[in-house]
């Protein structure tokens, strides 16, 4: 680089600058088509991240020349890592990396420092690669692609992702923030519930669903694949009977899903599915909580077998505010009308039992 480039790199605001502005400030100084091809690689232009072999097309080079170009490049770009605004602008990486504990995914550095934008945050990216302080991490089957401080934190997220796989197996469940760290903790004293879950944060095997609860990745109540799945997640992490329209709203809100979900949709796969039970007009509950299927008659039969007597108005009402979330005037309708229930001395019973009886 030129040193009319460290003039313009001290332009740059106290590390203030968008990590896009001083990209092109640290490339300024390399050959044309060198920017060119650091640009294409990391995204830095269009937002479009290129391939090696697709660069070198465009040129009429090889993967392995382009290859070179791009590690010249990064080289010539850290010999301003002494200055006062590289290390301001690279801080702000650190910070981050800090904050997790030492170790930090890519999609969470991305989503703390590119303000949305994909050209700011490939740049943010390519600033990581520059620095000598920051280091890339990417254990296929242990980690996501992931920036640390130090490969030696690796030590201590393979000691909090071991156990916490105990802690998963045993629980057979989804756990909170809290119970996943507490859980993890008794097992591991000296790790606060802060490393705890920021190094979970940057494992594949486990991960956090968008209800904050953790589990393995496998899990349906972690990564929903479906839209009944999604519906049942919901219903589960609500704990009460939905609305098929609340139960796509819920689905849309929460991010479970990368479409948009449609409440007529939602309702054919909850009709569908014999996990759901429709309990009101529109209105779902899991069959897990206790519900069963059927009409308002049937409950009402099922109601009185089980109580074994004539029963009180009110008393059936009680019994069936458990069970449906259905109008008193539909109930009585059905008590009343049907050929299956009698009335005797203020009380209703099953029709046959009068018979026996």
């Amino acid at each position: 680089m030129q040193k009319s480039n460290k003039s313009a790199l001290s332009e740059a605001k106290n590390g203030k600058s968008r990590f896009l502005d001083l990209a092109g400030i640290l490339l300024s100084g390399l050959p044309q088509r060198s920017q060119e091809i650091v640009k294409k690689r990391f995204g830095l232009a269009d937002g479009g991240i290129e391939t090696l072999e697709k660069i070198g097309n465009s040129y009429g080079i090889t993967r392995e020349r382009v290859r070179q170009i791009i590690t010249y490049a990064i080289k010539k770009v850290a010999d301003f890592s002494d200055t006062a605004e590289f290390k301001q602008a690279e801080e702000r990486i650190i910070l981050e990396i800090s904050r997790r504990d030492g170790i930090i995914s890519e999609e969470k550095l991305i989503e703390k420092l590119g303000s949305g934008n994909l050209n700011e945050a490939n740049s943010v990216i390519f600033f990581a690669v520059c620095s000598n302080r920051i280091v890339g991490i990417e254990e296929k089957e242990l980690t996501k692609k992931s920036w640390a401080l130090s490969k030696d934190v690796m030590v201590k997220v393979k000691d909090v992702a071991s156990t916490a796989k105990e802690v998963l197996v045993v629980s057979n469940t989804p756990l909170a923030d809290i119970e996943m760290a507490e859980k993890v903790m008794a097992r591991k004293k000296e790790f606060s519930k802060s490393q705890i879950l920021n190094y979970l944060d940057v494992l594949t095997e486990i991960s956090r669903n968008k209800f904050g609860r953790w589990g393995f990745s496998k899990w349906m109540e972690i990564n929903p694949k479906g839209t009944r799945e999604r519906i049942h997640l919901v219903l589960k992490e609500k704990k009460k009977p939905l609305h098929f329209t609340e139960i796509a709203k819920l689905i849309d809100e929460s991010g479970i899903s990368k479409r948009k979900s449609h409440p007529q949709t939602v309702h054919n796969e909850l009709i569908k599915d014999n996990r759901f039970v429709l309990i009101g007009r529109g209105i779902y509950a899991l069959r897990e909580w206790g519900y069963a299927p059927g009409a308002i008659k049937d409950v009402l039969e099922e109601i009185l077998k089980k109580n074994g007597r004539a029963m009180t108005k009110e008393d059936i009402l009680t019994e069936v505010d458990k069970l449906r979330q259905v109008k008193k005037t539909t109930v009585m309708i059905n008590l009343n009308n049907s050929g299956s229930f009698a009335k005797v001395d203020g009380k209703y019973d099953l029709k046959d039992r009068r018979r026996v009886l």
